[in-house]
């Protein structure tokens, strides 16, 4: 449990709503993240894995809602092949080969070959499915994991027990560090506590702390990333991070060449702007507004309308530091994503891109509790493996937008942006009642 007086945003058996009015938004929101972090939209690595993810549990809400059980695992096992494969992997003759599925067939920017640097293609063109227990690659660490697993932090209806067991099987995939692991877990947590912090107003030195509070449950053993999550969520240490010369922030919490570090400079980015919003608004006695100080970028002028204003300065942060690891900016867009939103994903109800595939989700519950009722619910019966076989230097070039106005100019007919949203739009068709 939380400590007297600060919201319980990750509960062991209760998860996100879906009925929420706030949800839509928050999945456009985290899905569009990693685009928005302005790395070369073409074949884009994080862009890509992520959009593997949420193909492979818009899979899952398919089978669930035609009343038959997928394992998220295997969809997801299955997703990534497809994405080795389009990337020039030629996999062993005992591997799976699963057939063209609705991303490739109807996605093609997102599904167009790319560059991949990380492990997650050595690991899946091996044809072996990593687990926890036997990992492909045992030390792998590379930070894309992150932005892969991101998205399982928006699954509805699971409480965190159910949440961390799906996150670390989806990243043992490929990385087998247990840091890597961790890591990876921890940012899916810090996403669904976000989400939940929107109608709590809860801060995000409480959303880590929430974060923090759960990782430790994490069997794993990952002393590095939880050593670093605790410094973060205590304000004084993560203070020390920002004084004196600029290389102490990198030789605390390293470079972001690993998961683990790519994280925790993310965060630490993040928990510095509101940090700096708070002292502002204690420094100028306006007490009115200090209850609702996590609500605010640097200045302290009120609410923004979306996360661009809390992202352009955390990643402005990570840069005047001489961090240039894409993966920390990642995570710092897709946790402002999933805490307030970004402008590129307001969009009119009437006017939101359709999928020609979707369906009506089944009735869900609406309490946000575990169901094994008639709402889609993620975790197949043991054994089954039932997959889709069958079926910034600078903060300009971050690509976080002024306003939703400008968003929608710049890229209203950006390829990349309009299949995110359509895939999007399949994740609420199909996850919410």
């Amino acid at each position: 449990m939380t400590s007297p007086g600060t919201p319980e945003l990750l509960d062991r058996d209760h998860g996100l709503d879906p009925s929420s009015s706030d949800y839509p938004n928050a999945v456009r929101s985290v899905l569009l993240a990693p685009w928005a972090a302005g790395d070369p939209v073409a074949g884009n690595e994080a862009v890509q894995l992520s959009a593997r993810t949420v193909s492979a549990l818009n899979e899952v809400a398919r089978w669930a809602n035609d009343g038959q059980s997928a394992d998220p695992t295997a969809c997801a096992w299955l997703a990534y092949l497809r994405w080795a494969v389009a990337n020039g992997a030629q996999l062993p003759s005992d591997a799976p080969r699963p057939p063209v599925d609705v991303l490739d067939r109807d996605f093609p920017a997102l599904s167009a070959p790319g560059p991949h640097d990380g492990d997650s293609f050595t690991a899946l063109a091996t044809g072996r499915l990593g687990e926890v227990l036997r990992p492909v690659l045992p030390d792998a660490q590379s930070p894309e994991v992150l932005a892969r697993t991101a998205p399982y932090g928006l699954i509805p209806n699971v409480g965190w027990k159910s949440l961390i067991v799906l996150a670390l099987d989806s990243a043992a995939i490929t990385h087998g560090s247990p840091e890597a692991q961790t890591a990876a877990t921890a940012l899916a947590l810090t996403v669904h506590a976000a989400v939940r912090a929107r109608s709590s107003d809860a801060s995000l030195a409480e959303v880590l702390a929430e974060t923090a509070r759960v990782s430790s449950e994490i069997t794993r053993p990952a002393p590095r990333t939880r050593h670093l999550l605790a410094t973060l969520a205590d304000a004084d240490s993560r203070a020390a991070l920002w004084t004196g010369a600029p290389e102490i922030l990198t030789g605390r919490l390293g470079t972001g060449a690993t998961a683990t570090e790519a994280l925790a400079l993310g965060l630490a980015a993040l928990l510095a702007v509101e940090d700096a919003a708070e002292r502002e608004v204690l420094t100028s006695g306006d007490s009115t507004r200090e209850d609702h100080v996590g609500d605010r970028a640097l200045t302290g002028r009120g609410r923004p309308g979306s996360g661009d204003d809390v992202a352009r300065a955390a990643c402005a942060l990570l840069t005047d530091r001489g961090v240039t690891s894409s993966a920390a900016r990642h995570v710092v867009l897709v946790v402002a994503a999933a805490r307030w939103g970004l402008a590129a994903a307001r969009v009119e109800t009437e006017n939101a891109p359709r999928a020609d595939d979707q369906r009506a989700a089944e009735p869900m519950t609406s309490d946000g509790a575990d169901s094994l009722g008639a709402a889609p619910t993620v975790g197949a019966p043991a054994g089954s493996r039932r997959g889709s076989t069958g079926n910034t230097e600078d903060t300009e070039s971050a690509g976080i937008t002024d306003s939703a106005e400008g968003a929608g100019s710049r890229d209203a007919v950006d390829p990349v942006r309009a299949e995110l949203l359509c895939l999007a739009e399949q994740w609420n068709s199909l996850w919410r009642p």
